[in-house]
């Protein structure tokens, strides 16, 4: 009986951390569609930059430059999302490749994401100029 009332109040008493977990908002992943920039820069001291246009339709294009701005290459290919992961099914030189990113803040201005294989990426929404 002792036991019985020990895990009914341990219950009662994390139910709520468990609940609140589980209610935590999906991102709206309409906030994707849209140009954005960011760079990254690796443990090599290698610098990435990139510009990415999520596009209404599910189409996703990637430029990658280097850092005096020249475009080192690009990938085409789709996105979706579950307002928790976002899945990209890319090509680029004739290969295809699958990437999934878990969303770490997404908003009008900035789409932080972390890389299941690494690191987490920051872009920003580019101004119309």
């Amino acid at each position: 009986m002792k036991k019985a009332a020990i895990l009914v109040l341990l219950t009662g008493l994390l139910f709520p951390f468990f609940a609140q977990a589980q209610d935590d908002p999906a991102c709206d992943c309409s906030l994707l569609v849209g140009n954005w920039v960011g760079e990254y820069r690796y443990e090599d001291g290698q610098l990435s930059r990139w510009q990415a246009q999520y596009s209404e339709d599910n189409s996703l294009s990637i430029r990658f430059y280097d850092e005096q701005q020249n475009e080192l290459g690009s990938q085409i290919g789709t996105w979706e999302c579950d307002g928790v992961w976002v899945k990209t099914r890319m090509q680029e030189n004739g290969q295809s490749y699958d990437f999934e990113y878990q969303i770490q803040a997404l908003d009008v201005f900035r789409y932080v994401y972390e890389s299941t294989i690494g690191p987490v990426f920051t872009s920003y929404r580019q101004r119309a100029d």
